[in-house]
């Protein structure tokens, strides 16, 4: 019983991980777009 709750933190850590990093990329992508538009214009 113990090992299915460690399991779902398993997941859920995996998770959280896998939205922080998705969001960081979308920021990153979105700072390099501006910072090129800015050197263009």
């Amino acid at each position: 019983m113990s090992d299915h709750i460690e399991n779902a933190g398993k997941k859920g850590y995996c998770f959280m991980w896998a939205i922080i990093t998705i969001l960081l990329f979308c920021i990153l992508l979105i700072a390099v777009y501006q910072y090129n538009f800015k050197l263009t214009f």
